[in-house]
């Protein structure tokens, strides 16, 4: 028996304290992964501003205060506003325990109300009481989500800087071959544009659609059903079906008819032409090779396990494995391949070299045989 190789102190020590550094960063994986995709994806846009700004930190600043406007201040007032109807939402359904939730949403008898100029003070000091309220439940509640927001806005700018040196270190010293870091890198790329630009693309554009088409036929909760609507497009294969077949069958059922088709209009109709034709459009810079199927149950089970953030890890660490199975595969393959190359080398299975002139003899009969 061949005596087992003495472990190396170093190699462990390392693999402890690589792991003690990973339960450190856990907590805050999220935030950097998305900093890393957004990174990965304006990175052509980081080079512009860097040629037109004269630097690699001017312009990472500059591209930090227009992520910082054009979406994070944006998805916050969304958020604010999905809260303020979540709020009214509840207390809705709390003074009407046997009113549906669709019909909650559509405001139980206020649909197609007009407001006239007078009402405005009213509304205005009623939804401005909620929106403080609303307000203050977020600020309790936003620790988190302000310490996450500060770490993605300083990793997007580290990014920015140093993310091309940091992948250079990675390559000299990562436990893997550069061929196989670069596979694993371009899946984890290809997980982040698929997730990011065809996935939220498509529901930002349902969501816009939606929210004007619920404004116009007058629903009441049109700025809460859009981003709804937006939230539930990224679920795969149900889709934006969570939200307009409850709120149509609501509406028939009210005698809402009109309103009725034109929600089942959005929805069968306008929904289907974004993900049949923008979808595609968007996937050209980015497409996640997985099926729809596999999202939606990596994105569940993300959510079960690590919470809201897990819709994002799960596809990630599906798509990461798959990439390393295929890696394996790729390894064995390679090695059966030089070890069948090895065994012709040496002339047969068993190992001896073929004796000398064997193959004349074997032709000389093989030519008598003919004749």
């Amino acid at each position: 028996m061949s005596a087992s190789r003495p472990v190396n102190p170093m190699s462990a020590l390392t693999a402890v304290l690589c792991i003690l550094s990973a339960l450190v960063l856990a907590p805050l994986w999220a935030p950097l992964v998305l900093a890393a995709w957004f990174a990965d994806l304006l990175g052509p846009l980081a080079r512009g501003l860097r040629r037109v700004l004269g630097g690699r930190r001017r312009a990472a600043g500059a591209l930090v205060v227009l992520v910082a406007l054009g979406i994070l201040v944006p998805l916050a007032a969304v958020g604010l506003a999905l809260l303020t109807s979540g709020q009214e939402l509840w207390g809705q359904l709390r003074a009407d325990g046997h009113g549906s939730i669709a019909g909650a949403l559509l405001g139980e008898g206020s649909v197609g109300a007009h407001l006239q100029p007078r009402d405005w003070a009213a509304i205005a000091g009623r939804y401005g009481e909620n929106a403080w309220g609303a307000f203050a439940a977020f600020a309790r509640a936003s620790a988190s989500a302000a310490i996450a927001t500060l770490v993605f806005v300083a990793a997007l700018y580290t990014f920015v800087i140093d993310g091309e040196r940091a992948y250079r270190w990675l390559e000299a010293n990562a436990p893997v071959a550069p061929a196989e870091l670069s596979r694993l890198a371009g899946a984890f790329r290809e997980t982040g544009r698929g997730l990011l630009v065809a996935g939220l693309g498509t529901a930002a554009i349902q969501g816009a659609l939606a929210t004007i088409a619920y404004a116009a036929i007058g629903l009441p909760r049109a700025m809460a059903l859009g981003p709804l609507t937006a939230l539930c497009a990224l679920v795969p294969v149900v889709g934006t079906g969570l939200v307009w077949v409850p709120l149509a069958i609501e509406l028939f059922a009210r005698g809402q008819y009109w309103r009725g088709f034109v929600v089942v209009g959005m929805g069968a109709g306008v929904h289907s032409l974004v993900d049949n034709f923008v979808r595609p459009a968007l996937a050209r810079s980015g497409r996640l090779e997985l099926p729809a199927f596999v999202v939606l149950i990596a994105m569940l089970g993300g959510v079960a396990s690590f919470g809201a953030s897990g819709a994002l890890l799960g596809p990630l660490v599906v798509r990461l494995s798959l990439e390393g199975l295929s890696i394996v595969a790729a390894r064995r393959d390679a090695a059966a391949a030089q070890a069948g190359d090895a065994a012709n080398a040496t002339g047969g299975s068993d190992g001896l070299p073929e004796p000398e002139g064997a193959g004349q003899r074997d032709a000389h009969a093989g030519a008598r045989a003919t004749t």
